[in-house]
């Protein structure tokens, strides 16, 4: 369970700070389901201070209740108790009031000026060039969009960089393919499949031909020396191949500030190594140069190979460098996948030992491998899933799903033939990046149609839905010539709205710790819950019947959370329709 430091916590962190110096480090979490008629907003875990204290955390659980419990008339208080290693509290009804008060227009204005003042700049997504455009490719496509959104709303400045592969040996690979079993024709039918198909070709005739490969390096040298018709190849490649992501991007509402690739920074790499080779860092080890991190608990970083060609490793140094002192970012965010965790450590060794008084400001951001039945996905084998073929699927059983529950509406009711695709469009799209984004990035995620494309339980159909609910019961009070004003506020009366009120205002909280951790799953967390909250409630209470001030008060509570719940879901880019 993650900590949560609240606007409305303010006063109590200062009072039990001067209630015993040692408790410098406030910790609050949410209160544990406890079956007592009153619930709990949160719980002040004792365990911190036991060992400076030298007492049992339940001791010091019923010192502070007895202090909180002094104080309670100061604090907005309504009830305190100590429970095991636990200070569980309730606000009273009051506080939690002006609280809602001051979000009304915006619930998550407590945390909107939280990072101002910070420069983020974010590696994201960098698919290769001539590979098309996988589902596995998601991952950092949807994890890095969402930080940027996150980071954006919380204040800060971001600079969305997508750094194309576009150089490599693989170039090399393509290259000698195209010449052995491919031509011009062949591309320009289906451009980004066939040099795909090529690149296939290529490893399943390197097994029966191993000097393809030392025809592939030969290439890839050609390329970097500036050959004519190697460049020529080249540029075409990777033109058609943007040409085909930039449909995806645009399908995904994903944008960038700076897309460049591995090639824009050839011209630096020279600068780089000079000054590796100055600070006396560089060996050479069977013929290619390295910088030896052994004392470091790493293997050599190759710096370049033996026929005088770069690698990653290189490449990423010149480009760290020039992004650092062209953008000045409080952070440089890689948003790359596990496997590269090591290259990413040996990559901020050198610049350490470069001079580079940045190491602080370098995050790699891993995730986790989408998986198919068989295992990883190769674009080298040939079996990748093609997000293209993904989405299109997604749209197409919402779809079905729609028209299914279409004839169950009264005829009036019914979605137009032009309504219901769009509504498929948002539903499926929002099915496929909340699997992404639900599960925390470090996992692998197996790839399944069944869990991708469900539409209940812990899904983005399933939010949505919420959304059109929430809108639907507007709909019905309006109706009803039912009137709220910015003046009514919930009675809190019942411990299912009461539950909702909470869920509203830890939202803000929520939005900074997936900032702080890089971790989009935890606002798809509390975004469950605010929805888990609600359909609770909407269960439970008869929101529409009533005195007049409470029904007011539900419905004004209603309002914010489906503005919540839309701001939320724009933070993973998905929108909600107003109707299902």
């Amino acid at each position: 369970m993650l900590d949560r430091r609240l606007t409305y916590f303010s006063e109590l962190e200062r009072f039990i700070r001067e209630w015993d110096e040692v408790c410098q480090a406030v910790v609050f979490q949410a209160a544990p389901d406890l079956e007592n008629e009153k619930s709990f907003d949160l719980a002040i875990p004792c365990f911190q201070w036991s060992k400076v204290k030298k007492l049992p955390p339940a001791k010091i659980s019923e010192a502070l209740a007895a202090a909180l419990e002094l104080a309670k008339d100061h604090l907005g208080l309504d009830a305190v108790e100590s429970l095991n290693a636990y200070v569980n509290i309730r606000f009273r009804s009051d506080i939690l009031q002006r609280e809602l008060a001051a979000r009304e227009d915006d619930p998550l204005r407590a945390s909107r000026e939280a990072l101002a003042g910070e420069r983020i700049a974010i590696d994201f997504s960098s698919p290769n060039i001539a590979k098309p455009f996988g589902f596995g490719h998601l991952r950092s496509t949807n994890i890095g969009a969402a930080i940027c959104r996150i980071y954006q709303s919380l204040g800060a400045e971001v600079v969305r960089i997508n750094h194309l592969g576009d150089w490599g040996t693989q170039f090399g690979k393509l290259i000698t393919a195209y010449k052995h079993f491919g031509n011009a024709d062949f591309v320009k039918g289906d451009p980004i499949n066939n040099l795909y198909a090529l690149y296939v070709k290529f490893h399943e005739e390197e097994q029966k031909d191993p000097a393809l490969m030392d025809e592939a390096r030969e290439w890839f040298v050609k390329l970097e020396q500036g050959n004519e018709e190697a460049r020529e190849l080249w540029t075409w490649f990777r033109d058609v191949s943007f040409h085909e992501f930039k449909k995806i991007y645009d399908r995904l509402g994903v944008s960038f500030d700076y897309v460049t690739g591995e090639s824009f920074y050839n011209e630096l790499m020279e600068a780089s190594v000079s000054l590796i080779e100055s600070k006396s860092l560089l060996k050479e080890s069977e013929g290619a140069q390295v910088v030896d991190l052994e004392s470091y608990g790493m293997p050599p970083c190759l710096i370049r190979k033996a026929d005088g060609s770069t690698l990653y490793a290189t490449r990423d140094i010149a480009t760290a460098e020039y992004r650092m002192k062209t953008f000045e970012p409080t952070k440089l965010v890689y948003v790359v996948g596990s496997e590269q965790k090591l290259h990413f450590r040996q990559v901020f060794k050198v610049l350490e030992l470069m001079g580079y008084p940045w190491g602080e400001r370098w995050v790699h951001v891993d995730f986790g491998l989408i998986k198919s039945d068989q295992g990883k996905m190769s674009t080298r084998k040939g079996n990748i899933i093609l997000l293209e073929d993904v989405l299109n699927q997604a749209e197409e059983r919402a779809l079905q799903i729609i028209e299914e529950k279409e004839l169950t509406k009264p005829e009036e009711r019914r979605l137009t033939p032009a309504e219901k695709k769009e509504v498929a469009k948002l539903v499926g799209l929002g099915a496929v990046i909340f699997f992404d984004l639900k599960a925390k990035r470090t996992k692998d995620i197996i790839f399944s149609w069944e869990d991708i494309l469900n539409f209940e339980g812990d899904t983005g159909p399933y939010l949505q839905y919420s959304y059109v609910r929430l809108g639907s019961l507007l709909e019905r009070a309006k109706a009803e010539s039912i009137k709220w004003s910015k003046a009514d506020w919930p009675l809190l009366a019942v411990e299912e709205e009461r539950d909702l009120v909470r869920h509203i205002l830890n939202f803000p909280a929520a939005v900074e710790a997936a900032a702080k951790e890089f971790e989009p799953s935890v606002i798809s967390h509390e975004l469950l819950e605010l929805a888990g909250s609600f359909n609770r409630f909407y269960m439970k209470v008869p929101i529409l019947k009533g005195e007049s001030d409470q029904v007011a008060g539900r419905m004004h509570l209603i309002e914010m959370t489906r503005k919540l719940l839309r701001q939320g879901l724009e933070l993973f880019g998905i929108q909600c329709p107003d109707r299902m």
